[in-house]
């Protein structure tokens, strides 16, 4: 078993990484709801008509997302995995000690399991064209971001706790993601 001081410094790195992950996932999600609320939303030939282009971005978002998620939640996965962070944290009770209960850091761990259950219960394979349109992935899509949400503020507390310092995962972005889509580069040229 590891030292305390040990553990605080490999949970800090392994925090950090999922961390890393997380907050490009948090990235991920912003410029394709950035993409569906300003560019397809408004726009009625989009939103009103069927794109197998959507259909693709919208299941390899789906599809991805789920993929990237499933392994930082995986407890015996090779990589990083918050689930073992917490199941080790356990052997190191005395670092809960005025931050958090017991119950709470047992309903914590719950949490993550069940955000397990629910993003596998609703990552089915989406081939179809009908199966990616944005109804058909309603139920994947609030599955994910209460997921996505979960890990962010669960990384953020028990950075905190094992660290006693602040780790920053809001996202931000140099430029506007959806600006490529404010001007006319998309208008095929017409065949001679």
């Amino acid at each position: 078993m590891l030292s305390e001081k040990q553990f605080r410094e490999r949970a800090r790195s392994e925090l950090r990484q999922i961390g890393e992950q997380l907050k490009g996932l948090a990235a991920d999600r912003d410029v394709y709801w950035k993409l569906e609320r300003e560019i397809v939303e408004p726009n009625p030939q989009l939103k009103n008509g069927r794109s197998a282009f959507l259909d693709m971005v919208r299941g390899c978002y789906v599809d991805a997302t789920t993929a990237r998620v499933l392994r930082l939640l995986q407890p015996d996965g090779a990589d990083v995995s918050l689930p073992r962070i917490l199941e080790q944290l356990a052997e190191y009770s005395g670092l809960l000690d005025g931050k958090l209960s017991e119950r709470e850091f047992l309903e914590d761990r719950g949490a993550l399991q069940q955000a397990i259950i629910s993003v596998k219960r609703v990552a089915l394979p989406r081939a179809g064209h009908h199966e990616r349109t944005l109804p058909a992935l309603a139920s994947a899509h609030r599955e994910l971001d209460a997921t996505l949400d979960l890990m962010l503020a669960t990384v953020k507390a028990y950075y905190w706790i094992i660290t006693d310092s602040y780790i920053d995962l809001d996202v931000s972005h140099a430029e506007d993601p959806v600006a490529i889509f404010q001007s006319a580069w998309a208008v095929p040229t017409l065949a001679k």
